[in-house]
């Protein structure tokens, strides 16, 4: 009798003891699975799984549905294991037959994807809030760090609505600072953001050298307030106030501006002092997700333009250029520190790809993915996420010309592309126009083309490029004169042109309108520069205005209007101005020059030099442009994001709204006929930052 008890309880004991562990197992299981479903966490939930697989592997319904995750997760990654864990699965658990079936479907799909050619994809999130170009993917790769009315928002990238509609924003405590919508970073556990302060704010403080400093902060994701780390410097271009956290949080990296160079360091996010990386000229610092290695791109000019993709240790140490570009941008790690993409703004409709090794060094040759059709520019990546999917800051913009008739009406389009300055052919049969084209090296490929004014075959006059010319798409003058035979430009001549701080200043040429060689009218003595031509009535001369470069070579000091003989000689200065002058344009009757300032429109009298404020324009910029009507009595401009064209008169600054019967057609350049019967514009749409996914991307 007490064998029998004996044996009784030995059984009931084992029995608990089974169950315990099956529950312990159950609940293991059910931890990764919430780190891979849930938080996205898909290297926890790796990790989780292998833990699971370790402890439990008699438990077979246990460690078969470990496995089928670890394949589904590795899967997410873009990993060749998963094929690996299905296969393991299949061959070790046959008697689970539900979870057998699925993994031989996955399988059947991976080695089926596996002989089809990689096929990238590109998906729209209908983000319902304004965009900057700087946004940031997180880690996992579900969420989106933004910057709105200068505070700092997390947007979930989905919500009730499907895959393509995000959720509810979750605003962070920033206790009150303002935040700048460039440089946000994500550490790579998802637990801390760093943010640049406002430059508004900013701009209170001044260093000891008088220079405005700029705070980096750090505030944790889930509670807390917001730390100060560091106090920069930098210039008004967005690209240099890059940063990165490193992948625990406790480090950061940031470029900073000294006199005219610009530097990588890094400090801990506890505070101290900061540690000059490398004595290079770089930017766009950003930790690889393991903390080895920081990625950045060659500086020049402060960041107005770059070189090729670089990687360094975190440590320090020899740099290794990693992918030659022409103006390297935007880089973001692989999750497992292996790939690099990048963006090269000379080719912008491009996101490139290079693999790199465990020691920083390239692994390969580096591969190009191109835009969506329709797309106008690729302006950020904004991280890699662990899924394997990269964030991708896009400008869809559709641009065309259209004409109008003078009392407003219907516009037509003559012409569907990317177009700037318009300008009609003196007997009102063509419309010339700057075409911008895609770069061939670090050479810019501008075009000057001729249509048919009611649209039809271009004809290309002038090449940029064959030309060794840079001709900006504003501001360039870009008018036929009187007679028909000639055009008027202003361009930077690449091959002998004055250099400021390696920036070719602009001089006024002339070309006959058939194209052939150009002819260069003046030669702006050092640090000045030319643009903005536009004829005399008579063909006889030629109005410009020159202005002086300060130091960085997209600000203006005094400037002047100057008229010279349309063959060349010494130019005469008719107008000085403390203020930027821009969109001068001579009136039909030879009187008077047109011209915006920070008071307004202009005009200027031919003979005396004497100007007046004929107007208040409100907002204009280097795209506002003025063209007179025939009689001269009226001057039309584009009221920048506007849609319609502004008419104002010269007498007493009256202005009339001229309806082009567009819907969400923003005008941006114009001119109009000689005989003031018809208008021609430049109509855009959109123009608005959009946020795609970039998906499928990797060799399968």
């Amino acid at each position: 009798m007490k064998t029998h008890l004996f044996i009784i309880i030995a059984f009931v004991l084992l029995t608990a003891s089974i169950s315990a562990q099956d529950k312990k197992a159950s609940a293991s299981l059910t931890a990764a699975i919430y780190e891979e479903e849930v938080t996205g966490n898909l290297d926890k939930a790796v990790e989780l799984y292998l833990d699971v697989l370790k402890k439990y592997p008699d438990d077979r319904p246990v460690a078969a549905k470990t496995l089928y995750h670890l394949g589904l997760v590795n899967e997410k990654m873009g990993k060749q294991k998963a094929t690996e864990y299905f296969t393991r699965l299949v061959n070790t658990y046959p008697d689970q037959k539900e979870l057998v079936a699925l993994a031989k479907e996955r399988l059947s799909s991976l080695l089926a994807s596996e002989k089809a050619p990689s096929r990238p994809t590109f998906r729209k999130i209908q983000i319902p809030t304004k965009l900057s170009r700087q946004v940031a993917l997180s880690p996992e790769g579900k969420r989106l760090l933004l910057v709105s009315d200068e505070k700092l928002w997390i947007m979930p990238l989905s919500g009730n609505l499907g895959s393509e509609v995000p959720g509810k924003p979750e605003q962070l405590n920033t206790d009150g600072i303002k935040v700048l919508w460039a440089g946000l970073s994500w550490s790579g556990n998802g637990e801390s953001i760093a943010f640049n302060e406002s430059i508004e704010t900013s701009l209170q403080v001044k260093s000891e050298d008088g220079k405005k400093n700029l705070s980096i902060y750090i505030v944790p994701v889930e509670s807390g307030k917001p730390r100060k780390v560091v106090d920069n410097y930098s210039t008004g271009l967005a690209s240099n106030y890059k940063i990165s956290l490193s992948p625990d949080g406790k480090k950061l990296a940031f470029s900073k501006v000294e006199g005219e160079k610009q530097h990588i360091y890094t400090i801990s996010t506890d505070g101290g002092a900061p540690r000059l990386l490398i004595d290079t000229l770089a930017r766009d610092p950003v930790f690889s997700p393991d903390a080895k290695m920081i990625a950045y791109v060659e500086n020049k000019r402060l960041g107005a333009s770059g070189g090729g993709l670089w990687i360094i240790p975190a440590s320090g140490g020899t740099p290794t250029l990693v992918a030659r570009a022409g103006n390297a941008g935007s880089p973001v790690w692989s999750p497992d520190a292996r790939k690099i993409a990048f963006l090269d703004y000379n080719e912008n409709k491009k996101i490139y790809i290079i693999s790199v090794g465990k020691d920083g060094k390239p692994a390969g040759e580096k591969v190009s993915i191109n835009a969506p059709e329709g797309i106008t520019e690729i302006l950020q990546l904004t991280g890699w996420s662990r899924d394997n999917k990269i964030g991708v800051v896009i400008n869809q913009v559709e641009y065309a010309l259209y004409t109008l008739p003078e009392q407003g009406g219907q516009a037509a389009m003559i012409f569907r592309g990317v177009a700037s300055q318009p300008r009609w052919s003196p007997d009102g049969k063509h419309i010339l126009f700057m075409k911008p084209a895609e770069r061939k090296g670090n050479w810019p490929y501008d075009k000057l083309a001729i249509i048919p004014a009611d649209g039809g075959k271009e004809t290309n006059i002038i090449s940029s490029y064959d030309n060794k010319i840079g001709i900006t798409g504003f501001q360039t003058g870009v008018n036929v004169s009187p007679d028909g035979k000639q055009i008027v430009i202003s361009a930077k001549n690449y091959d002998e042109g004055v250099i400021i701080n390696n920036f070719p200043t602009s001089q006024i040429w002339t070309t006959s309108i058939e194209g052939g060689n150009l002819i260069q009218i003046t030669k702006p003595p050092v640090p000045y520069t030319d643009f903005s031509p536009c004829w005399s009535p008579d063909g006889k001369s030629i109005a410009f205005v020159r202005s002086k470069l300060i130091k960085d070579p997209k600000v203006y000091g005094e400037t002047g209007i100057y008229t010279v003989n349309s063959s060349g000689g010494e130019p005469k200065i008719l107008k000085s101005e403390p203020d930027v002058i821009c969109s001068i344009k001579w009136s039909p009757d030879g009187k008077y020059i047109a011209y915006l300032n920070g008071d307004g429109l202009n005009i200027v009298e031919v003979q005396s030099g004497i100007s007046r404020l004929v107007g208040n324009v409100p907002r204009w910029i280097v795209h506002t442009e003025l063209a007179w009507s025939s009689d001269s009595k009226k001057i039309a401009f584009n009221d920048i994001g506007g849609k319609v064209i502004k008419v104002m008169s010269v007498e007493d600054g009256h202005v009339q709204d001229i309806e082009t019967g567009l819907i969400d057609v923003n005008i941006f350049h114009l001119d109009w006929s000689s005989d003031g019967k018809r208008f021609v514009f430049v109509g855009y749409q959109g123009g608005v930052p959009q946020f795609w996914l970039m998906e499928n991307f990797l060799p399968k």
